[in-house]
């Protein structure tokens, strides 16, 4: 009896090319612009961001494949198998990365972000923030703002060293036992009418300690003292050319955000306290999972400082 072969492909079976060349087109760009500006994004993500220069979902679907199995020449996008590790792997949609091949296009192009580079972040990490910027993005049009994404800043003109850095991430801080603070996501929301704002944005998955007793190591109160050196020296203007500097930090689970703001409360002096807020989303905790949709709930829904409460869609 012959073996029956199964014609669907497996999600995580390795690029087997079907097409003998891929001619790219502007939506395809885009989708890996989108994937360069904020890191691995799902599949859902890539429609939002193109849906207005596609046919439908399928057309997408159909794409993201070709460029995952690639051509003669290679793929465009992977498939970073450190997803397929989730409970619900089979059930959600699928993450895309950008391939060696994407990022010479994109640099061809000159479109290619300059703070591109290699990662060392835990892959869950780095896509929940890249599901945070994707999100902020994708939200503040609909409710009347721009988002301001960190390229814009290091172009503009009042940026400053951090343009030619090896890390424009890499905010320095001095006399408080670290060099600098690095932040996971800085971004600003522009306010029709009313200014600007800018944010370094903190991912805590619950994965380290708030406080540790060698100070060597890592720990939300170290970045916590650095930031709040930074904000008094205002080392933002110099090294970014920013107005303002606002630290907000998200996190996976209720409790664990109350003992972030346990700590702020007493940290952070009270005259900077509308300058740190934090918040939760429970979809990259312990038993994570790929979002279903976008987190709007980041600009819709209000945010808790040390002294109250506000929400980022407001000046």
């Amino acid at each position: 009896m012959a073996a029956i072969v199964p014609t669907r492909r497996i999600r995580s079976a390795p690029p087997a090319p079907r097409v003998r060349r891929l001619v790219l087109t502007d939506a395809d760009y885009q989708l890996f612009e989108a994937i360069d500006r904020h890191g691995p994004l799902p599949s859902n993500y890539l429609y939002t961001f193109t849906k207005h220069l596609r046919r439908d979902r399928t057309h997408l679907q159909n794409r993201l494949t070709e460029f995952y199995n690639g051509d003669a020449s290679g793929p465009f996008l992977t498939r970073p198998p450190q997803q397929f590790a989730s409970y619900r792997a089979r059930y959600q949609h699928v993450v895309y990365d950008l391939s060696r091949r994407a990022k010479m296009v994109l640099a061809e192009r000159g479109t290619l972000t300059s703070y591109s580079q290699a990662r060392c972040d835990p892959f869950v990490h780095r896509l929940m923030s890249a599901c945070v910027g994707a999100s902020l993005e994708l939200t503040a049009p609909a409710i009347g703002l721009r988002y301001i994404p960190f390229q814009e800043i290091l172009d503009h003109p009042r940026c400053g060293a951090a343009r030619l850095a090896a890390n424009p991430f890499a905010l320095p801080v001095n006399g408080h036992g670290k060099d600098a603070v690095v932040p996971d996501l800085v971004f600003g929301l522009e306010y029709p009418g009313a200014g600007f704002r800018f944010f370094a944005v903190e991912i805590d998955r619950n994965t380290e300690s708030i406080e540790r007793r060698n100070l060597s190591q890592s720990s939300f109160a170290r970045k916590v003292e650095g930031y709040v050196a930074a904000l008094r020296e205002q080392r933002y203007r110099a090294w970014w050319g920013l107005p303002n500097l606002h630290v907000l930090t998200i996190t996976t689970n209720a409790t664990h955000a109350r003992k972030l703001i346990e700590h702020l409360q007493t940290r952070v002096p009270q005259t900077m306290h509308n300058h740190f807020a934090v918040t939760t989303d429970t979809t990259f905790g312990t038993d994570w999972s790929v979002p279903s949709a976008p987190l709007t709930h980041l600009l819709s829904e209000s945010w808790t400082t040390p002294s109250g409460s506000r929400n980022l869609s407001a000046v």
